[in-house]
């Protein structure tokens, strides 16, 4: 996996998205009283941290690899803190959103938002790739390392194992869908610009492999490193009970609700009451 997007403007987009991700769990914990999208963005960072520490501790990430923000060179443990916070905070809040709104049956008004910041998503990653044509690779990652696929494979298997013993299943299925589609609306953009491919080294040099191998590999990269090595974003708060996706049936008609229904409903009750004409 090659990269020319480090020191190119990629960073900044992050900036963007890292402040709407806030932003979102700012409304919902102010207007709904709702902690869970701050607890996902807490959890995305801290994950994402720990992962990219690994990355370069293993060397994954290639020889000297660093990254620019406003022309301020990121190395090291500074580093991981930073691109760990900027990306997987976003990444984490975007698929519980997603999340949340499956579940919850939301009308498509509630669906807006979240429509918009995928729109947003897209732009900002054309504009990114755009800007790191033609630049310097940054970093070359080896796809079939075995480092990582152990790493990556133990967290799915404990994710599952953990959403299964939660009976949380689908609730971790639909989270990888939102991880999913973020991978694609974010990197395919960078792919179809040329500043982040798939490429074989011959000597000294790397040229990128034909498109067919290229597709076959970004998909195998999106579905097992983008979301599945990323679902104990989720599955680790639902395991110390700091987050919730349950279903609730009403007893009367067998109707399942979920937790954000419930609290739509409880506020829908309070404004007839306030104003009941």
């Amino acid at each position: 996996m090659l990269r020319t997007i480090d020191h190119a403007g990629y960073y900044e987009t992050r900036i963007i998205l890292m402040a709407l991700s806030l932003a979102i769990a700012a409304y919902y914990l102010y207007y709904h009283r709702d902690r869970r999208y701050l607890i996902m963005f807490v959890s995305g960072s801290v994950f994402a941290i720990v992962t990219e520490y690994f990355l370069q501790f293993r060397g994954l990430r290639g020889p000297g690899y660093s990254f620019s923000i406003f022309d301020l060179t990121m190395t090291g443990i500074i580093g991981n803190v930073v691109q760990g916070t900027l990306e997987g905070g976003t990444q984490s809040l975007f698929a519980f959103w997603f999340t949340d709104l499956r579940l919850s049956q939301a009308r498509w008004q509630r669906w807006s938002g979240f429509f918009l910041l995928c729109v947003i998503v897209v732009l900002l990653a054309f504009i990114a790739g755009m800007l790191s044509r033609h630049r310097a690779i940054s970093s070359t990652r080896p796809m079939f390392a075995i480092a990582s696929i152990a790493l990556f494979t133990a967290v799915i298997f404990v994710s599952l194992v953990i959403a299964w013993r939660q009976d949380a299943l689908s609730q971790l299925a639909n989270f990888f869908g939102g991880l999913l589609l973020f991978a694609f609306l974010n990197f395919e953009p960078l792919q179809l610009t040329g500043s982040r491919y798939i490429g074989v080294s011959f000597g000294p040099e790397t040229v990128p492999v034909s498109m067919p191998l290229q597709i076959l590999m970004m998909l195998l990269s999106n579905v097992f490193e983008s979301a599945g090595s990323k679902l104990h974003y989720l599955s680790i708060p639902l395991f110390l009970k700091m987050v919730t996706l349950e279903w609730r049936e009403d007893e009367g008609s067998g109707v399942p609700y979920s937790i954000q229904q419930l609290q739509d409903l409880v506020q829908r009750g309070l404004r007839k009451r306030t104003k009941p004409f």
